[in-house]
This record gives C-alpha cells, structure tokens and sequence, in this order.
C-alpha cells in the first residue's frame, strides 16, 4: 500500500470553503440487511468530561427515531488512550463495532490494508452532493490508493488558549513573536503564575509542542523532506525544537509534575485560573467554554521561532468514522454517517459544542461564542498544516516521535534520545 504523505498547505483557510455549498443526505447502495430490531454500534473517543459527548448521543437517538433502515444507534465512548487500546485488541480479534472512530493517515492504514474497514468509494461517488460536501483535501487524509475508507466529520488544529484575565493583570499582550512569548513567559513566572499547563502522561500532547516549535524553526520543507525520506529524524532542527522545550521546562515555565500530569488535570490547571496559557488543539473549545473562565478565554497560534514560517500550525481532521468490512448493514452505517454530516448536525456541533466540521456550509456568525468566533479567525490565519507524526507514521516512527519528546522532557541528551528514534526507523526502514 502507497504510503501518504500529506501536509495541508493552504492558501485561504483551515475552514476552507466553511461559506459555501451544503452537503446532502442519502443512502447507498451495497450492504446487508434490514431488520426493525438491528442495532448499529458505534466505537468513541470521548468522556463524561467531553461536552460533546452529549451532541454526538442527541444526533445518534434522532437517527434512531427515525431512519428507514429501522435501527438503532448505541455509541460507546472511551478515553482517548484505553480507545487505541481497545480498537487494536478488537481488531485483532476481529470483533470490530460497525462503526469505529479513526484518525486519517497511517492510524487508519494498518487496518484499511488489514482488510477491517469497508471501502466507502461507491456510496461517495452515487451520492456525488455528499461527495462534494466535503471541504478540499478533507477526503485524501482518508483515502489509500484512490479509495476511500472513513468519513471525516472534523477539523482541528493545536492553539494556544490564553486567560485574558491573567494577561491583562500582568500587563501582557498576547505575544506576536517568539521572543515575545518567551519574554511573557518570564512575566508570569516572576509574578508567580505558571506560564503554561502541559500534560506529559499522554507522550503525543507535548510531542505535538515540539512539533510546533519545529515548524517555526523550519517550516513545511521539514515536514515533508522527513516525509519523503531525505531528511533524518535527528535532524538538527528536531533536536533544537526539543532542547527549546525542554529549556522552558527548566524555567519553570510549565507546571510543577508535568510529566505526570494528566491531559484532564492540565485542562483543570488552565480552567482553575492557575495557570495563563494551555496549548491543545481547539477540539477542546466546547469544554472551554462551560468552564468557569469560559468568558476570559482568548486563541492565538503559538509564533513562530523563525518569524517568516508564522502561521504554520500542527493540524488536520480531527475526528473521522470508518465502517467496519465486518458490518452486517453496511447501508445503515453509511445512512448514519451521511445523517451525521448534513448542515444541521455538524452546525449544531459547531454552534454547541466548537467543534470545527470537515465538509462545506454556510456559517451563521451570530450563533458562534467569542471563543469560536476566534478560534475560526485564526485558522483562518494559516498557511499550513501538518498532521501529527503520528497520524502521519503511525505507531512506528510517529510513536516513537512522541515518546523521544517526553524522554528529552525528562532529562535524557537530546541528540541521543533523536539518534535512537533514527535507529529504530532505519532498522525498520523494510517493515
């Protein structure tokens, strides 16, 4: 199978097209059976902490009300880790729900190459309205030689959250350079706020930082010449960006532990107040905004290192759904996710809940918080996006990636910790 490389450089916006065209409903045309007492299951990234949780059961029961397929929709939510978990076990068990959430790229790869999911590409192109709902590049994040295996439901990219309030108390401004946000930084941690909330638990959230910091060191030509082979993992650019993190983990620029701090007790750090800034995709905007500091919250993307590689952010789709090949109704699955993709439902995410969809409406501005309202305006901002490495290597290189950040993070040589990740990729360069 062809291995995707993908960065999404953009010339307009993240939310490309978001003011045009409205996607269509309908169903296809292969699959199995129906019977009034089917049921379709439905496998999650989610918990009770998540407001969105509760968006995602209300478009499920409204399926399920009524839906010429007559069945219905039960969804199981899992935190994020104990998910990749439990979808790997079932897979290898063969137990796959019908429908399963996905990231794009290598996550998906391993098991549309497995032969776990079904090949959606004949009700994409029957329904061509659908088809073209979808905002540009949305679908090739999710295809593998010319065939498309998941329907992407969301975009996302990583922001830096910042409490106006804290900002404003300590004569900040929101910072336009890198050296003004080191400069910040400092102001916070000598008037005794903690800078920046991080989570170490989870090896990708502050892997993603470093990735960030790269981009602004060498922007998207990085990105695609490691993609492309011709640029090693321990590159000098990588190492540097490490040893930038780390260095602010030594100015106490973090909170205290947190390399054991959780990705919920990060998000509670910044939403307590005790912390100034959170750097975490914009996923997170519907928590943000139920949050006791819901209203003080403002967006900026984290500037770049190199100021003429601004704007250059980690990320993509977010949130995708792939139907399992195991489906006995493959039709139903497919009517669901098309019902879950119409304007209405992916406007009332948007309007409820922050979450940024994957195909084309018109938007109505006067429904969005502040919050959303900012966080629309900067990805309208960006040049580029690059998918997590590893979304974009999957478990190997891109793993490995996360877990070589949090290993400098805790102390180890940066150049050592980046030589092993490339030893690993060269001694499964024919995996």
């Amino acid at each position: 199978m062809k291995k995707k490389v993908v960065s999404m450089l953009l010339t307009g916006a993240m939310v490309c097209g978001l003011m045009t065209g409205c996607g269509g409903s309908g169903s296809g045309s292969s699959g199995g059976s129906n019977s009034s007492d089917d049921t379709i299951t439905v496998m999650c990234v989610g918990t009770e902490a998540d407001e969105y949780v509760a968006g995602y059961e209300k478009i499920a029961e409204e399926f399920s009300a009524d839906n010429e397929y007559g069945v219905k929709v039960k969804i199981d939510f899992y935190e994020n880790e104990q998910y990749k978990t439990k979808l790997t076990t079932l897979m290898a068990s063969n137990a796959v729900p019908d429908i399963f959430f996905t990231w794009e790229l290598s996550y998906l790869e391993p098991f549309v190459a497995g032969g776990k999911t079904a090949d959606l590409t004949s009700y994409l192109d029957e329904d061509t309205e659908w088809r073209d709902s979808f905002a540009d590049g949305t679908l090739d994040l999710v295809s593998y030689d010319g065939k498309t295996y998941a329907v992407p439901t969301q975009k996302s990219l990583c922001v830096m959250f910042y409490n106006k309030e804290i900002f404003s108390n300590n004569d900040v401004e929101v910072p336009t350079t890198y050296d003004e946000f080191l400069a910040a930084c400092d102001t916070f941690k000598s008037n005794g706020v903690t800078p920046m909330a991080l989570c170490g638990s989870d090896a990708w959230i502050p892997a993603q930082f470093v990735q960030q910091i790269a981009a602004g060191m060498a922007g998207d030509e990085l990105f695609q010449s490691i993609c492309d082979g011709s640029e090693k993992w321990n590159n000098e650019t990588n190492i540097k960006a490490a040893e930038e993190v780390k260095k602010m983990a030594d100015q106490e620029y973090f909170n205290n532990g947190f390399i054991g701090t959780s990705p919920e007790e990060a998000r509670e750090i910044f939403t307590s107040g005790k912390s100034a800034m959170w750097f975490m995709g914009a996923w997170e905007v519907g928590n943000l905004m139920v949050s006791d500091i819901g209203e003080s919250i403002g967006v900026f993307t984290m500037p770049a290192y190199d100021s003429q590689y601004d704007n250059i952010s980690v990320g993509s789709i977010d949130t995708s759904f792939a139907v399992s090949e195991n489906c006995k109704n493959k039709d139903a699955a497919v009517a669901f996710l098309k019902y879950w993709t119409q304007a209405e439902n992916e406007g009332a995410l948007l309007y409820d809940y922050g979450r940024i969809p994957a195909n084309n409406f018109e938007i109505d501005a006067s429904k969005l918080s502040e919050l959303q309202a900012a966080v629309i305006e900067t990805s309208n901002a960006q040049v580029g996006l690059q998918p997590w490495w590893d979304r974009q290597f999957g478990a190997g290189e891109g793993v490995e990636f996360n877990n070589t950040c949090v290993a400098v993070l805790g102390g180890e040589d940066a150049q050592d910790a980046f030589d092993e990740l490339q030893q690993f990729a060269d001694d499964n360069a024919n995996r």
